[in-house]
């Protein structure tokens, strides 16, 4: 029933009962009766004005389907249809690093001089956005590298179902969630490297512009995630050959909106069909101004590849704590003999200003810094942040042979870090790293200080 039928219809039933009251009234019936007229008829009018104003407004919304909505949140341009259905926004980051180091004598007859240098370590640009508000896509490119700046390589090229609320599936070179270092963004990253331990896994079968398909989900507490992957895009991918991996990772958090959250997580990659049945396992020391690999085992012979370890983080306030412990495993080929590495880490950092940790579930891992008195534009003085970090990895394994011993890594690195608006953060390491028996170098014990310096912005 309309709403002016349902007025009528009261009004009808009332001036039923108005004609059926006493004999007394009968002299003021007319004048009364008139009355109600006017009544029904100002009802009559609001009725159709009520229609008339849903009418245009309804008509309004159907010729503003193809409006744009022009937002600069952040700092990114961002466009959004009026309808809601689709959405387009540009982002971008850019890490300058500036490195020096200062070598003992053994690493400098190893390695020779150490490149004092600067380069963009990551210069990427793209667009992300919505497509019937069931669809998402990332389309970015990176322009930098480790001192081998490029002409721009496919960072993130991929499409994403979001219609189920807290899953996202994925097809496309993504970068797949695993561990917990590596699920949270470089712009967030505490040091201005991962963890070589969170390096060595990703190594296997995750990292940047990962050609994938799988997906991530979470509830309030709880987050999950598994992916097919293949090789990477960009320069090398064709060496990955037919290689294919299966990877995942859990986690779970008590708290992760507000108070004291404590975050205990799992993850776990599988490599089969290794190009040219072999793997090798390195990684340069958590510092890539120079792309030198302090540990570095050869390449030997492996059917497959199994990595596996647990993550632990607690967070309070300005106070965060966080580790990592892998282990990695490769079955030996045609007679040649499996082999079993380890790395890990502990970090902490204080947030020295106040402002809290935030935690993400949909990621399972941290967010970054906000500062509550952004510098000179709030009057204030940004974030400040203390942090260090002890890394340690194992690259040896008595069952293999002796030329083929990667090196024992321990490496200590103190940061403080700046961050004087949403937008901008300048990082400072102190790095020391000590190896001890290294294979294929002149002296299999050596060691280096090195200092760093990260200018980053995003928008």
């Amino acid at each position: 029933m309309t709403l002016r039928n349902i007025l009528l219809a009261g009004t009808a039933i009332g001036a039923a009962a108005f004609l059926a009251a006493p004999a007394f009234a009968a002299s003021n019936t007319q004048a009364e009766l008139d009355a109600l007229k006017a009544q029904i008829e100002a009802l009559q009018r609001k009725v159709d004005d009520v229609e008339i104003q849903h009418g245009n407004a309804i008509k309004s919304l159907e010729e503003r389907k193809s409006d744009v909505i022009v937002g600069l949140k952040n700092g990114r341009p961002s466009f959004e249809s009026a309808d809601g259905n689709f959405t387009f926004e540009l982002s971008g980051r850019a890490h300058l690093d500036w490195g020096g180091y200062d070598q003992d004598d053994n690493s400098e007859a190893n390695f020779g001089g150490l490149g004092n240098n600067m380069n963009f370590r990551r210069a990427i640009f793209g667009a992300s956005g919505t497509l019937m508000k069931d669809f998402a896509y990332d389309l970015y490119f990176n322009f930098g590298d480790s001192g081998d700046e490029q002409n721009g390589v496919i960072y993130e090229a991929a499409l994403h179902y979001i219609g189920i609320d807290g899953v996202k599936l994925s097809i496309g070179a993504i970068q797949p969630k695993l561990t917990l270092d590596d699920s949270t963004s470089s712009n967030d990253i505490t040091f201005i490297e991962r963890a070589t331990a969170a390096n060595l896994m990703t190594s296997i079968g995750a990292g940047d512009g990962r050609m994938a398909v799988g997906g991530a989900g979470n509830t309030d507490n709880f987050f999950a995630a598994a992916y097919y992957t293949m090789g990477s895009v960009g320069p090398g991918s064709t060496t990955d050959g037919d290689r294919s991996n299966i990877l995942g990772r859990v986690a779970f958090a008590t708290s992760p909106k507000e108070g004291p959250n404590f975050h205990i997580g799992l993850s776990g990659t599988y490599a089969a069909n290794l190009a040219n049945d072999s793997i090798s396992f390195g990684d340069r020391p958590e510092l890539r101004v120079d792309a030198t690999r302090m540990i570095n085992t050869t390449s030997f012979a492996a059917d497959s590849a199994l990595a596996y370890g647990p993550e632990l983080a607690f967070n309070y306030g300005p106070f965060r704590a966080q580790g990592e412990y892998y282990i990695y495993t490769t079955d030996g080929l045609a007679g040649s003999p499996d082999a079993e590495f380890d790395a890990w880490y502990l970090q902490a950092s204080w947030i020295l200003t106040g402002e809290s940790y935030k935690y993400s579930m949909s990621k399972a891992a941290y967010s970054g810094v906000s500062p509550d008195n952004p510098f000179l534009a709030g009057g204030g003085m940004g974030a400040w942040e203390l942090a260090a970090r002890y890394s340690q990895a194992d690259l040896n394994d008595s069952d293999l042979g002796i030329g083929d011993q990667g090196g024992e890594q321990d490496i200590i690195t103190v940061g403080l870090n700046w961050y004087p608006n949403k937008n901008v953060r300048f990082m400072l390491n102190y790095l020391n790293v000590d190896v001890e028996d290294r294979a294929n170098v002149a002296n299999p014990n050596f060691s280096h200080d090195a200092i760093a310096l990260r200018t980053q912005f995003t928008f």
